[in-house]
């Protein structure tokens, strides 16, 4: 068996587990042969060079102000050669007594303090079995190193706790990359973006790093369909030599651990999202209201602030992207905006798209321009009943119908730059009254029919149209179409014959307005968009 090269004070205090912060630090590359528990008066003489004392301090009980003991206790050790004392706090004393802490400055002798909770047999073992049983210690350090890092699966932020204990496990950086090099998370003073591209020109994914007086050690690993890569550099190449497979390997389970939780969390939060949109869809009594309130703060739904029912879908009537879904409901979640949302499939009911309660809340504006004209929107008016989620729906199936209508006739003028989100309390009186009709019979019978000369002769069309958005002014009108206002006029006369009215008349303008209120509202958009450029 090859000899394992001796442990230093560095190896030692730089273990985490066994809860060691300096008080009189010592020479780092100081050889350490052994470690002996002892609370008599003259341990010296029953320890060997190199080893380090654990004491609790029990020879100063009572004799806190008598500085000759400690001025003596430190004199021997040193003239034993003993490596360094290790002092357990919180047993006869809270913090090392100032006399011992004043007598290892003054001698230069290295004085270091025991956490509480780790009991001494742990660096006892650590040490001794270091010396005895090289592989028996490699196992059972590596055992103690993956049992620190399991305790972050249970941390808020497992992924970054897990880095930062990976860091402090290897006494140096731990790093996680995207492919793309973008770093995820990282913790310790390491070069991290020279580490990524000694990564990305290595040849084989295997091979150790040096940088400097860095020694890197890296892993690819896929999680989800994304890939990643692992990295733990460290001044200690010893480390890496001994434990750095450990570490990673350890490291790369418990990352696909926390993404196993963490999907395992999304696929639970998400049935439960389209399990209470459905409940509030098919309606709530007034007596279980507080219930459900309750039940939507998880949603970061404050109870009986304002809401809004969200229909959507695509002109194409084409299923959407998962990603797209992603998308809003991530943007939701880094917004804090309240949302419920499930995806329509292609279904005569519901075409391919989503129903959605949101909050009305100031951040609903940048959530709606995660859409991206993907999908034309309709949005209720304001409720905080939750009882009038139902009669919301129908509220918002409307808007999107009007919202699909507008996009359609945007489309004939070439605009193509109406946006498709309406919310049905910002409408006016006519698109309200036309959103509300029961059938398509009705606008055929009615409207289209009054207009039916008018369809048949679209420069007569043309015209009528600009005249209604150009608030009736002969004027503008010709100077929007590039002819004399008298054309203009000759124009006008034709269609009142066509349609049996004066176009003075209050009603006449009427029903041109609602037969042609799609078409109305896009020119009008569309000149405001050419008068803004």
């Amino acid at each position: 068996m090859p000899d394992k090269p001796p442990i230093t004070l560095d190896d030692v205090i730089s273990e985490a587990p066994l809860g060691l912060a300096p008080v009189v630090p010592g020479n780092p590359a100081a050889v350490i042969t052994g470690a002996h528990t002892s609370d008599i008066h003259n341990p010296a003489a029953w320890l060997e060079p190199n080893s380090v004392l654990l004491t609790t301090g029990l020879r100063f009980v009572n004799a806190e102000r008598d500085e000759r003991l400690a001025v003596a206790l430190v004199e021997d050790l040193r003239k034993a050669r003993v490596a360094a004392i290790f002092f357990g706090v919180g047993i006869y004393f809270d913090h090392v007594p100032a006399q011992l802490v004043s007598a290892c400055k003054r001698a230069g002798f290295p004085l270091y303090t025991v956490a509480a909770e780790v009991p001494f047999h742990r660096i006892e073992n650590f040490i001794n079995k270091s010396q005895a049983s090289p592989d028996a210690y490699l196992q059972k350090r590596a055992l103690w190193l993956s049992n620190d890092l399991l305790q972050s699966i249970s941390a808020e932020d497992p992924v970054k706790s897990l880095i930062a204990r990976l860091a402090t496990a290897c006494r140096g950086t731990a790093v996680l990359y995207e492919d793309s090099g973008r770093i995820v998370e990282s913790s310790g003073d390491g070069p991290t973006h020279l580490i990524w591209k000694e990564l990305r020109n290595r040849k084989n994914e295997s091979d150790p790093i040096v940088i400097g007086q860095w020694g890197v050690v890296a892993r690819p690993l896929v999680l989800r369909g994304d890939g990643f890569v692992l990295a733990v550099a460290s001044r200690n190449h010893r480390v890496l030599k001994d434990l750095g497979d450990v570490l990673l390997e350890t490291t790369l389970r418990l990352l696909a651990a926390v993404k196993g939780i963490a999907q395992f969390s999304d696929s639970r939060e998400r049935h439960e999202n389209t399990q209470l949109l459905t409940m509030l869809q098919d309606g709530v009594p007034v007596a279980r209201e507080f219930r459900h309130w309750e039940r939507m703060r998880a949603f970061r739904f404050a109870p009986y602030e304002p809401l809004r029912a969200v229909v959507a879908a695509n002109l194409a009537q084409e299923p959407l992207d998962p990603s797209f879904f992603e998308l809003l409901l991530r943007g939701a979640e880094v917004s804090g905006l309240g949302l419920l949302l499930a995806a329509n499939g292609r279904t005569p009911e519901y075409p391919p798209g989503f129903h959605a309660v949101v909050s009305n809340s100031s951040a609903l504006d940048a959530w709606l321009e995660l859409t991206d004209r993907a999908v034309f929107v309709g949005l209720s008016e304001p409720y905080s009943d939750l009882a009038r989620t139902p009669e919301a729906f129908r509220e918002a199936e409307a808007a999107a119908g009007i919202a699909r209508r507008q996009i359609q006739a945007a489309s004939t003028t070439a605009s193509g730059a109406y946006r498709g989100i309406v919310r049905l309390d910002e409408v006016d009186p006519a698109t309200w009254l036309l959103a509300r009709q029961q059938s398509v019979q009705d606008k055929e019978d009615k409207l289209k029919r009054f207009v039916e000369g008018l369809n048949a002769d679209s420069e007569l069309k043309q015209t009528v149209i600009s005249y209604l958005v150009n608030d009736l002014d002969v004027a503008k009108v010709a100077g929007e179409l590039f002819v004399h206002p008298n054309t203009v006029r000759y124009r006008l006369k034709k269609a009142e014959n066509l349609v049996g009215g004066s176009l003075s008349s209050p009603r006449t303008i009427t029903n041109l307005y609602l037969a042609f209120h799609d078409d109305v509202v896009a020119l009008s958009q569309t000149l405001h968009e050419s008068r803004d450029s």
